[in-house]
Parts: C-alpha cells; structure tokens; sequence
C-alpha cells in the first residue's frame, strides 16, 4: 500500500472516531452534564471537608499544648490547678486536663481526689489518653495494695491488645502487679514471656532481670 493511501486511510479513521464522539456526546449530552457536574460538586465537598478537618486539628492541636503547658506550670505554681479546672469541665481539653488533674494529686499522694478525676473521663474512646488513664487508674490501686483492682486494670489492656498502648509494658505491669501481691509463679512466667517475646525492648531487659531475681530467690 503506498505511503499517501495509508494516509487517507489514517485520517478517515480520524474523522470517523470525531464524528463518533460529536454523536455520543450529542446523545448523551444530559447524562454527561449531570454526572459532570456531580464530579464537580464531590469535588467541592471534599475540598471543603479537608479544610475543616484541618482546621479542627488545629483547634486541637492549640488546645493540647495550653493543657500540656499548664500541666507543668502546677508542679510549681499550684494557683495554676483553678486554669486546668476551668479546661477540664467540657470541650477537647476536658478529658486531658481530667488525667493531668488526677496525675498531679496522686503524685501528691491524695488517692481519692485523683480517682474523682479519673471518674469523669467517658468509657471511650479507646485512644492512647484512655489506656494512660487507665494505667495511672492501676498505678493507684497498687499505692493503695489493692493488687487484684491493677491485676484486673492490666490484664483487661494485655487482653484488648490495643495498637496505640505498648504490649509490653501492659505485660510488664500485670507481672509486676502480681508479683506485689505475692504471685510469684505467675509473675515469673510473665517475666519469662516477656524475656522470650520482647528482648530487645526496654520492658524486655527489665523483665530479664526480674527472672534473674526472682530465680535466685528459690
């Protein structure tokens, strides 16, 4: 076939796929103008969405850092405890400022006030501020020698296995938690477990010498 048929043959393709595509678009012209337009409307809300998330992240993130700094001003000034009251009683900064609040009187070493605070907090949801006040709720229980409330505060966390609460620290206390209680057997196997599974981790090494403890004591 020569070189200038080939040619017409290649813009008669041309012309044909034009003229399919005026005619399906002529066709279809409503469809197309109604599913375009739904395009440009999700694309509209989406946009939309992300600057409000990115602004509420913000609002968060603000509100985070006054509770944090506030936190560590009341070691020093106690006439600070009346600003973290006032971000404890609603909003984002509630539920932090309630375990800040329940952390600084049970370093005072008042049980009951900091377990006041803890019972504020709602049952969800389940974050990383859940399972910290949940640890500082069992860390209490064991000033207090209730071993069976901390035994029960950390097996329920090794139990949920959580992703944003370390296994092997909620490993490490359980075995601590029963070790204090007496339950030596129980406790070494758990410090054995924790020796095998996590040797390369700090709660891992902390557990191995716990077993070199305990060991030397038979």
């Amino acid at each position: 076939m020569k070189r200038t048929e080939r040619h017409h043959l290649k813009e008669d393709d041309m012309a044909q796929g034009v003229h399919w595509l005026v005619a399906f678009f002529e066709k279809y012209k409503r469809e197309i103008y109604i599913v375009a337009g739904a395009v440009a409307f999700a694309a509209v809300v989406f946009a939309g969405l992300l600057v409000v998330r990115s602004h509420a992240r913000g609002v968060r993130s603000k509100a985070v850092g006054q509770v944090t700094a506030l936190a560590a001003e009341v070691a020093q000034k106690p006439e600070k405890l009346a600003d973290l009251e006032k971000l404890s009683a609603k909003g984002q900064t509630a539920r932090l400022a309630n375990v800040e609040l329940a952390r600084y009187w049970a370093e005072k070493g008042d049980a009951a006030k900091a377990g006041s605070y803890l019972a504020k907090l709602p049952a969800g949801p389940k974050d990383l501020l859940f399972y910290q006040a949940e640890d500082l709720k069992a860390q209490i229980a064991l000033g207090q020698k209730d071993f069976d409330a901390a035994i029960a505060i950390y097996k329920k966390v090794v139990d949920e296995k959580p992703k944003v609460y370390p296994a092997d620290a909620a490993l490490f206390h359980l075995a601590e938690s029963r070790e204090l209680k007496g339950e030596t057997a129980a406790a070494l196997e758990l410090y054995k477990k924790l020796q095998a599974d996590y040797a390369q981790s700090y709660f891992g090494y902390e557990a191995a010498l716990k077993v070199g403890k305990l060991e030397a004591r038979k």
